[in-house]
């Protein structure tokens, strides 16, 4: 891939089908796609067929559209019956990116250890790092990667917990997403030093915005990119700076917070020209 290029996430429009998704968001001017793979996302892993798969992927090839990611929500890697259900229900997110020609899927840096009443962190931690060194070997044999997401709830918020996941997996095909609002958040690495702490492991990244009134407790408002109170102009010009080459893509939070963003033909509209201005 030559370049950074630009992705829409499907919790965006939680409203869409991914045949709508695949032609507005060609109207809105992206390059790619971000599919949430739920139960209740475009696609769902646990009940949709190979065949549909297919059709999706000459659909969007159709439309000159790319798929950058596959966002899953399978994190539970320590109990021993959860364990063997979320590698694989990974192992066939992994099958769907490569029938849809995308490469990579998401995934979460586990649970947090106090989640898991009963586990010492040391063994949340190293089961964690062998179960997602498991579907990372899986995926690879398909030509799929793994991102480790900087995410709230996980092991892996900040950059620092982060990089020694990835480091301790061990694996040529699993990288971080950088979803810097998060690593904001957690307060360990800022701005522009986030970006080059994260440089050489990036393999994907998200945007959003939020005015946060408070750290702890979090107390935030989803809002438009440039509207919030997070660092993104260091940011992005540091991404741009470090030769990142990849999707980055807008994780417009309308899923979950309805009322606090406009229609993604707006807000995510707004979102992407942000970006571009920024990135290209």
């Amino acid at each position: 891939m030559n370049g950074i290029r630009f992705s829409g996430h499907t919790m965006g429009c939680p409203d869409w089908d991914i045949y709508d998704v695949i032609r507005n968001f060609k109207e809105i001017g992206y390059d790619g796609i971000e599919v949430r793979v739920a139960p209740d996302g475009q696609i769902d892993a646990e009940t949709i067929t190979d065949e549909e798969v297919f059709h999706i992927a000459a659909t969007a090839k159709e439309a000159g559209m790319e798929f950058s990611c596959l966002t899953s929500y399978y994190k539970n890697f320590v109990k021993d019956d959860d364990r063997a259900d979320t590698v694989r229900k990974l192992g066939r997110t992994a099958e769907i990116a490569s029938m849809l020609g995308c490469p990579l899927i998401r995934v979460y840096g586990g649970q947090e250890a106090n989640e898991l009443p009963g586990y010492w962190f040391t063994d949340v931690w190293s089961k964690t790092v062998s179960g997602i060194r498991e579907v990372a070997e899986y995926a690879a044999s398909l030509g799929v990667g793994l991102c480790i997401e900087t995410h709230v709830g996980s092991l892996t918020m900040s950059l620092r917990d982060t990089i020694r996941m990835v480091e301790d997996v061990n694996m040529h095909n699993v990288g971080i997403l950088f979803d810097y609002a998060w690593v904001e958040l957690a307060g360990v690495e800022k701005g522009r030093e986030a970006v080059r702490t994260a440089a050489k492991y990036i393999a994907h990244v998200h945007i959003k915005d939020w005015k946060l009134k408070s750290r702890r407790p979090a107390d935030k408002t989803s809002c438009l990119m440039g509207e919030g109170t997070i660092d993104w102009p260091d940011v992005l010009d540091e991404l741009k700076k470090v030769g990142y080459r990849g999707y980055v893509s807008d994780e417009y939070e309308r899923y979950w917070y309805p009322d606090d963003l406009p229609v993604p033909e707006i807000g995510m509209k707004h979102n992407l020209e942000y970006a571009q201005r920024y990135l290209k």
